[in-house]
């Protein structure tokens, strides 16, 4: 129908050409934008979940860096501790120069510096105020995120630092110049003699023991028998003040037959033919002080500072022994007296780190530079077994934390991998769902142009009709 006020056909035709139209406008908002989702009003569901994912690919980015800071810290303390290991290669080739006994006072400043490098790379091994060398600095990084429930459930990675400054033991040391505690097992050196040796005692902790081996009992009497024959224990002592030193021992006297050492310095038998007696009494430490034939007191005179060994024989198999004390004090130790706290080798605490029961367990506890501080040459000089046990102990700790750090990179490595691996993914779901498609959606701009214009030749042409009908009246 065609009437004057009313063409129904022109109004089709202007409804396709509007929508001819707003399809148009949205390829080309496609085409320039990139997307086919925009805003919510494009696709709700579509929108949502595009934007929910952005903000888990954001929190992704974040975790790339933190993991960067992280490296960063692990990075510069395997830098520290590469340092700290050459340097303690460095301290290690002081020992055999030690023994000499020439230009301690040199050495000791050379120690001195070495140590006082190490703690300033421990103190300068820090990243962005973070300093895995130094105690209390260990930290938890975010290393993951999931997204469970409207909730996040994170993954985090712990770095212990390494407690490198750590000190774990507080030694009341006693330092006399004319009096030396020696606890049995902190000797310097022992000389086992076939298959007897002194050994830690299974029985009593902390005393050593001439096994008593199925057979005869063993006695050996003479000087000559003794160094032909008995096993022996060596500790040396540095004297300062010359004069008479008395040799008191503390043990157990097993039995009649297993009751006696000798002792002597310098490898020189001072206790006689018949040793020093220890008293047995039912298994309990006693004791000896006095020559078990002569009664009188075990000494010597030192005539002049130096370093001297006080050595410890069996004499009868069985005994054991728990001390040895070394003093210019006339007065005698008597019954189940105990025995002193040790004294210090050469002023440094290494006879507590290097003890047969304890030590091990001392040495794992202790920190990096409470172990190189026991270290100095006067201790090098006096124990080098003792100051290289301890400085091989100083490096496993720096092994096995630069061990530790390397399996922390690894993780770090793997987890960056891993979070890129999953961005890039979430990424390229966002993109089917909201990018555009560009070559499709040129092809459908030219349709949609196509469709334009015939869309406007049609409401050109139903706009014409009331002008034919119009003619008809004229």
């Amino acid at each position: 129908m065609t009437g004057v006020f009313t063409n129904a056909s022109a109004q089709t035709a202007l409804r396709t050409l509007r929508a001819v139209q707003a399809r148009g406008e949205t390829v080309r908002a496609e085409i320039s934008t990139g997307l086919k989702v925009r805003s919510a009003d494009d696709n709700p569901a579509f929108f949502l979940v595009a934007n929910t994912t952005r903000s888990d690919i954001a929190i992704l980015r974040g975790l790339e860096e933190n993991l960067t800071v992280a490296r960063g810290a692990i990075q510069t303390a395997s830098a520290g501790i590469r340092q700290l290991d050459e340097l303690t290669l460095q301290l290690t080739d002081l020992v055999p120069v030690s023994q000499n006994g020439v230009g301690i006072q040199e050495l000791e400043a050379v120690f001195d510096d070495l140590v006082d490098q190490m703690r300033d790379i421990i103190d300068a091994t820090a990243f962005q105020d973070t300093n895995l060398l130094k105690e209390g600095n260990s930290f938890n990084s975010i290393i993951g995120v999931d997204r469970q429930q409207g909730s996040f459930n994170l993954q985090t990675i712990g770095v212990r630092s390494g407690d490198l400054d750590r000190v774990a033991f507080n030694n009341a040391v006693i330092e006399s110049g004319t009096e030396f505690v020696l606890n049995a097992e902190n000797f310097s050196s022992k000389q086992a003699v076939g298959v007897d040796d002194w050994t830690p005692s299974a029985t009593n902790p902390g005393f050593l023991e001439w096994v008593d081996l199925p057979g005869p009992n063993k006695i050996y009497l003479t000087p000559a028998d003794v160094a032909a024959n008995s096993p022996r224990l060596d500790y040396q002592v540095q004297i300062t003040n010359p004069g008479r030193y008395y040799v008191n021992v503390r043990g157990i006297g097993v039995s009649g037959t297993a009751d006696s050492v000798h002792v002597g310095v310098d490898g020189v038998v001072l206790s006689g033919t018949g040793g020093v007696r220890i008293p047995t009494a039912g298994g309990a430490a006693r004791w000896g002080t006095r020559d078990t034939l002569s009664g009188q007191r075990v000494f010597i005179d030192i005539a002049a500072p130096g370093l001297y060994t006080i050595n410890i024989w069996g004499r009868e198999d069985g005994t054991l022994i728990d001390g040895v004390q070394f003093t210019s004090d006339p007065s005698e130790p008597t019954g189940a007296t105990p025995l002193p706290p040790t004294t210090a080798i050469g002023g440094s605490d290494i006879p507590f780190y290097t003890d047969l029961v304890e030590g091990e367990a001392r040495r794992a506890q202790a920190g990096f530079l409470e172990l190189i501080s026991l270290v100095n040459p006067e201790a090098m000089r006096l124990a080098a077994d003792s100051a290289m046990l301890v400085i091989d102990s100083a490096r496993q700790k720096l092994n096995r934390y630069a061990s530790q750090l390397g399996a922390y990179e690894r993780q770090l490595d793997r987890q960056e991998v891993y979070l890129q691996d999953l961005a890039a993914g979430l990424g390229e779901g966002v993109a089917a769902l909201v990018e555009a498609d560009l070559a499709e959606a040129s092809s459908r701009l030219q349709a949609e142009q196509v469709a334009e214009q015939l869309a406007t030749q049609a409401l050109t042409i139903t706009n014409q009709r009331s002008s034919l009908v119009l003619s008809l009246f004229q």
